[in-house]
């Protein structure tokens, strides 16, 4: 067992909110900024005041139209300053934000608003190639005949009463604009600002503020929900040490977020990059050319983004060029990048683990130290608060130093829980979470990952859950078996992959696997290479599963094989 001592209180520099929630954090935010620049997209700049002001306009608009505290709002919107907005909105009146990925195929959102049991729904038109219109009416068909002058009352969506764009959209079922919104609640003379500070005075730390959907070990996603206690205070202790994530940052950096904010890593980057007072900096296009186009035009100081992309943008640019060099580590993920000129050997950098359960890190150096020797490769110590145990796999007792096993953790900033799961479901008798890492702990207290216990595939800084590719490729009444794993990708991290064994006289070509699998399932999940292969020539162990390592090697001989 790993432990420290924790302390909530920020350190002399940082803003000190009166009670660990969002509508405090963030009094005390626009009064040590003010009007500072704080997001900035397409030419668009807006302050802190800004971001009070319109936040406070949309709450208020909310609070006229029956939302307050618990109500379920669903946020399905690519980075943006309104992103931000309607996330602070609904923190100030102590709301249930869900963020709803934008990259969710209609099945999925379907998914996440019935199991959500969303209320309100606060959606982009549209994003790069996505129309979020037209798929909410793929994943729920009533929409199409229902009308937004009233509540909505769905069948194959029980709990969604309204529907609320970020811009005009020609459907009748929308209730109307974040623009109306804004508008509706300036005006209101009941729900005026002194009514604001009420009711955000009666919001408490222990209110649930937040759930962020992540892909499992099953084939569905699951709801971590955290309450505004633990997002506040998460925040504060990483942004005192500001060596994990938010890493380097400081008053008047400029912060691409490039990683979603419906993610708990951009969403750490962003409250991180808010208390520093960093400059929010919000696009469509990540591409490695166009962040490398952005860190010339605005004077970008930290991008969030995976290591391989850095290097993918250093080759464009080539080696030692300007631009990348302005850049500073923005977490410890990239840290390798930054630290190679200054001589530093990979394997002394704690690379830090975290997870959506714990919001963000548990264990690492957030002051940005390197490891000692003898144990190099570590992800560092346990953060200030954490308590580690490492559990045996198959006698279920306590593992002995260096000796691996199941990763339990608690913390002063654990999930309250997953939605629609009772506690015993996901904490031990100890209040320890599982995690589902396999990892060893040193006798001197630092840990060491193995892997995925289950196998989770982890492609562009998201989890793939293997079983869930692998429910929808035997979708196809063609497909007898399906294998999915990851194999290692210089860009991706891991490339997901699919073996699929077909039907007797069946006939299915890779392309026609893979398009068909773009209607199920979120880009990131698509397997970018599918091969074919006999039932009966896939390994197996000999209790008949999958044996999928040496699937693996299998695959990569046929890789090397392929032009």
């Amino acid at each position: 067992m790993r432990s420290n001592d924790a302390s909530a209180t920020p350190p002399p520099g940082l803003p000190r909110p009166v009670a660990a929630t969002i509508p405090s954090w963030w009094r005390a935010l626009v009064d040590a900024h003010g009007g500072r620049e704080a997001a900035r997209m397409d030419g668009r700049s807006l302050t802190y005041r800004d971001l009070d002001r319109r936040s406070a306009d949309l709450a208020r608009g909310l609070l006229a139209r029956g939302v307050g505290k618990g109500t379920r709002i669903g946020l399905l919107a690519p980075n943006s300053p309104e992103w931000i907005i309607a996330w602070l909105a609904a923190g100030r009146i102590g709301a249930l934000l869900i963020g709803v990925s934008t990259f969710f195929s209609p099945r999925e959102l379907n998914y996440a608003l019935r199991h959500a049991d969303i209320a309100v729904l606060l959606a982009a038109p549209g994003y790069l190639r996505h129309d979020y219109a037209d798929r909410l009416e793929q994943a729920v068909p009533s929409l199409a005949a229902a009308s937004g002058a009233a509540p909505l009352a769905l069948l194959d969506c029980p709990h969604l009463r309204a529907v609320w764009f970020n811009g005009p959209v020609d459907r009748r079922w929308a209730a109307g604009t974040f623009a109306d919104l804004e508008t509706a609640g300036a005006a209101s003379s009941v729900f005026t600002d002194a009514f604001l500070d009420a009711i955000e005075d009666a919001v408490s730390p222990a209110d649930r503020a937040l759930v962020i959907y992540t892909s499992g070990s099953t084939a569905y996603p699951k709801g971590v929900i955290h309450t505004q206690g633990g997002v506040v205070r998460k925040t504060l202790f990483m942004c005192e040490g500001n060596g994990i994530i938010p890493s380097n940052t400081r008053l008047g950096d400029c912060v691409l977020m490039a990683s979603p904010m419906f993610w708990v890593g951009g969403l750490l980057s962003l409250t991180g990059g808010l208390t520093l007072g960093a400059v929010s900096l919000c696009q469509d296009e990540h591409s490695p050319r166009a962040l490398l186009d952005a860190v010339a035009r605005e004077g970008v100081t930290h991008i969030v983004t995976q290591e391989a992309v850095l290097m993918l943008m250093r080759e464009l640019e080539g080696e030692g060029g300007p631009l990348v060099g302005r850049l500073k580590s923005q977490n410890t993920g990239q840290a390798p990048f930054f630290r190679r000129a200054e001589g530093v050997p990979r394997e002394r950098i704690p690379l830090s683990l975290g997870m959506t359960e714990t919001m963000g890190p548990h264990s690492g150096d957030n002051e940005g130290g390197l490891l000692p020797a003898g144990v190099e490769n570590s992800v560092g110590p346990a953060l200030a608060g954490v308590e580690y145990k490492i559990i045996d796999l198959e006698t279920g007792r306590p593992a002995a130093p260096g000796e691996p096993g199941e990763l339990c953790v608690r913390t002063p900033w654990q999930m309250d829980g997953m939605y629609k799961r009772e506690r015993s479901e996901v904490f031990d008798a100890d209040g320890y979470y599982p995690t589902g890492d396999l990892c060893a702990l040193s006798a001197d207290g630092y840990l060491f990952y193995k892997s995925r216990i289950g196998g989770m595939i982890k492609t562009s800084g998201a989890n793939v859950s293997p079983e869930e590719v692998e429910i929808a490729i035997r979708g196809d009444a063609a497909v007898v078996e399906a294998a999915v794993l990851g194999l290692p990708d210089r860009e991706l991290g891991q490339r997901v992959v699919a073996v699929v064994a077909l039907a007797p006289g069946a006939s299915r070509t890779e392309a026609q696997v893979r398009e068909r699998l773009r209607g199920e399932l979120s880009a990131f999940k698509v397997p970018r290479r599918v091969f074919f292969m006999a039932h009966e020539n896939i390994p197996r162990t000999a209790s008949n599963k999958v044996r999928k390592p040496a699937l693996a090697e299998l695959i990569k001989g046929w890789l090397a094989a392929s032009p």
